[in-house]
């Protein structure tokens, strides 16, 4: 989601298209000389910047905006693991006391806030913050998703370096909330925030300020009132443009118009890479899948468990992930389970390994649905004389999704099941189409995941988008299952590891079962740059903040 750049030695200049700063886009925008510069691509421009509505459904509206300017009360580290953030004087455990589960049933966690921390305009982060972030997140119109803020009965902000949060019933992913913290003092006392901050992020708790932002590039300085010294940034400013297809991201790289790129994983990535380009890829954090929506109001005719597990066992999917990542990965493999990502500890099984490609399985759960086949070589066809034919979509432009499409076409054209390719750009399908329930009712896409197992956003059946709820939640499948959504509940409430794992379990069978979607592979992050333009890129690769999260460190060369 970002512009191109010309680099001259010490100054760089943006290509046409760029804003000058009079509101209108201009021919060319250049850094005064002297100014160090760090040009970056993004591969999916966020069309808006709020951090709690349907805006936070991009990943890039995290890596390019959100992670740079928003701190949190804790943080992952390069590895994924969590540690106390700077906000926070330490991470709260059940050993110092700040982790409790008391008689009554309900749970308390207190963070206690260092004194030194301070938004952008000089304003201290306090417990107040933490209480806005709270209210905001429940009170906003729109907001992305809700689970575990709706069990806070309180936060005690009366101290203002102690938040105290009460929880109705205990919550084992306690730990991943309050990741963006919002400046209480930023919104003029409205909780509802969705009237604000969509086009501007004007006060940063993060290295960086946003000087400026629009539909063609991002302008990233360091704030002068941030208080890590290991993470004051060593350049005057960041610059990220949009490339948005494989081609224009890889030229834009071999040309040096960019100096950085995290371009996810495309044909032929080995052959082009190459020169002064160099590359990491990482274990990524996002799985990938064709997701049915069964509500899309596209479809022609019901999408059934037995069209969705029939469609699965048409796949070959081994030949899927090695169309897809074979080029940038040795001996890609099958994610065999439906939410939860092998790397992150035990919790993903072989519940999809009986999915393979089957034709007496196609025919007997097609059949069993009432669809017919005229004759070998044609498309099922129902009582009503619909053909077997599913709307798909993904990211238009993506080479890689594209392939596995057209392989996909070709695959199961023998299984009498066809498909009508529409394809969007990233921010029409992921923050309009997606949050509305208005794509498929098939959908190429890749979806997050942490190393804690809560998959409860996207299992929820009262997270299913309506315009009765205002379009909140994040079961983009309408998969309306209350046994699935007691399984994810019980999982976020059990705190005992092994229990949690069994629970995991349960609920992995009965996804395999359902076949909400169909998972693929976990996604591998990667991260280009060219080494005689900048140094420092690398370790943040597999990273759920992304591989720019440390640009702070990242210097130009020469």
């Amino acid at each position: 989601m970002l512009l191109a750049a010309a680099l001259v030695a010490g100054a760089c200049s943006v290509g046409p298209g760029a804003d000058d700063g009079s509101g209108e886009v201009g021919e060319v925008v250049t850094a005064e000389e002297g100014v160090s510069e760090i040009v970056l691509a993004v591969e999916q421009w966020p069309e808006c910047l709020n951090p709690v509505t349907s805006c936070a459904n991009a990943t890039w509206l995290s890596w390019s905006v959100l992670v740079h300017l928003q701190p949190g009360l804790l943080e992952f580290d390069s590895g994924n693991f969590l540690r106390a953030s700077p906000v926070v004087e330490e991470m709260p455990t059940r050993d110092s006391g700040a982790v409790l589960l008391n008689d009554d049933g309900t749970f308390t966690v207190t963070y206690r806030i260092r004194p030194e921390a301070r938004w952008s305009d000089g304003t201290p982060i306090t417990s107040t913050d933490v209480w806005f972030t709270w209210r905001a997140i429940l009170d906003t119109q729109g907001s992305l998703q809700t689970i575990g803020y709706d069990l806070i009965t309180g936060v005690d902000a009366e101290d203002p370096h102690t938040a105290v949060l009460t929880f109705s019933k205990p919550y084992a992913p306690w730990p991943y909330m309050f990741h963006s913290l919002l400046p209480a003092h930023a919104f003029d006392g409205n909780t509802d925030i969705s009237g604000y901050w969509n086009d501007a992020i004007p006060v940063s708790g993060g290295p960086w300020l946003q000087e400026s932002w629009n539909q063609n590039q991002q302008v990233l300085v360091p704030n002068p009132n941030y208080w890590v010294p290991e993470r004051i940034p060593l350049v005057d400013r960041v610059v990220m443009v949009p490339r948005e297809d494989t081609d224009s991201e890889v030229v834009a790289l071999q040309t040096g118009e960019v100096m950085a790129a995290m371009p996810q994983p495309f044909p032929g990535a080995r052959n082009r890479l190459v020169g002064d380009l160099t590359y990491v890829a990482g274990h990524g954090n996002h799985i990938e899948g064709l997701w049915f929506n069964q509500i899309a109001p596209d479809r022609r005719f019901e999408i059934t468990s037995n069209i969705r597990r029939a469609v699965a066992h048409a796949l070959d999917r081994e030949q899927i992930a090695e169309v897809a990542l074979g080029s940038i990965i040795d001996d890609p493999a099958v994610l065999q389970c439906a939410g939860w990502n092998p790397g992150f500890g035990n919790w993903c099984r072989d519940d999809f390994a009986g999915y393979v490609q089957d034709m007496e399985a196609v025919d007997e759960l097609l059949t069993a649905d009432g669809w017919s086949r005229p004759e070998p070589g044609r498309l099922w066809v129902n009582a009503d004389g619909e053909e077997l034919v599913l709307q798909w979509n993904t990211v238009a432009g993506n080479k890689r999704r594209e392939d596995v499409q057209a392989l996909v076409a070709e695959m199961t054209e023998p299984f009498g099941i066809g498909w009508e390719i529409i394809n969007y750009d990233a921010g029409e399908l992921f923050q309009n189409r997606l949050p509305a329930m208005n794509f498929g009712p098939v959908a190429l896409y890749a979806a997050p995941t942490y190393p804690d197992p809560s998959v409860t956003e996207k299992y929820d059946l009262n997270g299913i988008p309506t315009e009765a709820n205002g379009y909140s939640g994040q079961n983009f499948m309408a998969y309306a299952s209350r046994r699935a959504t007691d399984l994810a509940y019980a999982i976020d409430e059990e705190l005992n590891p092994a229990a949690r794992l069994a629970l995991v379990g349960d609920l992995g069978e009965l996804l395999a079962e359902d076949v909400p979607w169909i998972p693929l592979y976990v996604l591998p992050n990667l991260l280009v740059w060219n080494t005689t333009l900048v140094e420092g890129p690398g370790e943040w690769v597999s990273s759920v903040y992304g591989g720019f999260y440390d640009i702070y460190d990242w210097t130009v060369v020469g």
